[in-house]
């Protein structure tokens, strides 16, 4: 076999590369992980599992004023400079530590709105308009 086509593990530089291309997937993976973690040590999974129910009813009640404000939040985010995003960032990772359960909440908040939000796109507005 030839040296150079033996690899033996990743350079720093191909992880920096695929870091940069799949930061926003490599945060939350990280934030929910953290969330479940500490949720199972600290809060219980009872209170994790009964928020993200409250959150879903709650998303599918509300749907088009959580993707109003979903989408404000993110584009306002979006827009800032790299260290106000970093600074959202590790207070989100705060949170997800010592208060799991909230990020159970938001998870089944837009949980409610996405499929509230299908259901209406592929029925043409569902129960508004045929009623």
């Amino acid at each position: 076999m030839n040296d150079k086509s033996k690899k033996e593990g990743v350079t720093v530089k191909e992880i920096e590369s695929y870091a940069k291309g799949y930061r926003y997937e490599i945060f939350f993976c990280a934030l929910f992980v953290l969330a479940t973690i500490f949720s199972m040590v600290f809060w219980g999974t009872t209170l994790a599992i009964f928020l993200t129910g409250v959150g879903g009813i709650v998303g599918v009640l509300l749907a088009e004023k959580i993707h109003q404000f979903a989408q404000k939040m993110a584009e306002t985010i979006g827009s800032k400079e790299v260290a106000f995003q970093l600074i959202v960032g590790l207070l989100a990772l705060v949170v997800a530590i010592f208060l799991a359960p909230v990020i159970f909440l938001i998870l089944g908040v837009h949980g409610g709105k996405s499929m509230m939000r299908r259901i209406r796109k592929a029925t043409g507005n569902g129960s508004k308009k045929s009623q």
